[in-house]
């Protein structure tokens, strides 16, 4: 496993996987990885729900894909009409992080999101954090879509993390980001 320090630098955003299917053991380190997230008094408001189903993914990526034409904005109305959309990129496994709507819901869950990108990057496993998703679950074509979760009362999915193997070879690209940050002595 890699030094924590150099997989923070590492992690980068995958748009494009193999179709192999993750090893059951990575998933599980995956999921561990984000079941240990920093969370606000320890009330670990979040559910996940780890989806291989290419069926139902396409099916969520085409509500999604509904909601974009029938935004009327050019580029979304081109891009949801596109027969190879997919919001989640083709990935083979998709973490959908699922919040039970309390005060600090959504920063547990996207502390849980960011752990599990951190855990993937670690195994040399692309990822993709995706929030654009969650249109589609109030879009007619795909509120039944959510059904399928078999989530607790109260919660609602909030983040996503799109998990393969990467189809390209991972590329960093140094980032000078000094302007983003104030030292007050």
């Amino acid at each position: 496993m890699a030094d924590v320090l150099e997989v923070l630098q590492k992690r980068v955003t995958v748009r494009k996987y193999l179709d192999e299917q993750l090893k059951k053991e990575e998933i599980e380190a995956i999921v561990k990885a984000g079941l240990g997230a920093a969370n606000a008094m320890n009330r670990q408001s979040w559910f996940f729900t780890v989806v291989q189903n290419q069926n139902l993914l396409k099916e969520i990526s085409g509500a999604v894909a509904a909601v974009m034409v029938e935004s009327n904005v050019p580029s979304l109305v081109e891009r949801g009409k596109d027969k190879n959309f997919s919001c989640f990129h083709h990935a083979p496994t998709v973490v959908f992080i699922s919040g039970d709507g309390t005060h600090y819901s959504n920063a547990d869950c996207a502390n849980a999101a960011q752990n599990i990108c951190n855990a993937a990057a670690s195994l040399n496993i692309g990822s993709c954090y995706i929030g654009s998703f969650v249109q589609g679950f109030n879009h007619p074509t795909g509120k039944d879509l959510l059904e399928k979760f078999n989530l607790p009362p109260n919660y609602k999915p909030v983040f996503a993390v799109a998990l393969g193997y990467p189809k390209d070879a991972v590329v960093l690209k140094e980032k000078e980001r000094s302007e983003k940050v104030a030292y007050i002595l």
